[in-house]
């Protein structure tokens, strides 16, 4: 998850790319379209997949939650048709 205030975002996407890293989760809002345009083009071709930018995060109700939501927001609900 990326974590990285907005004039620095998209260069710790591009980081992790070269380190290795396949998949990214970046909810900082207000990155400068240009950086993350240069970003986005740096992914290509890579065997990366780029969640954000400014997203919540990615929930799996009751499984695994990687976001910036509260965990009261993604139980599982209880509701039946």
């Amino acid at each position: 998850m990326n974590l990285v205030p907005p004039p620095g975002a998209a260069d710790a996407i591009m980081e992790a790319a070269d380190a290795g890293i396949q998949s990214f989760i970046a909810i900082t809002e207000g990155i400068p379209v240009l950086d993350m345009a240069r970003a986005a083009q740096f992914l290509k071709g890579r065997s990366c997949r780029l969640v954000g930018p400014n997203c919540p995060g990615v929930i799996t109700p009751a499984s695994a939650r990687s976001a910036s939501c509260p965990a009261i927001s993604t139980s599982p609900s209880h509701w039946r048709h």
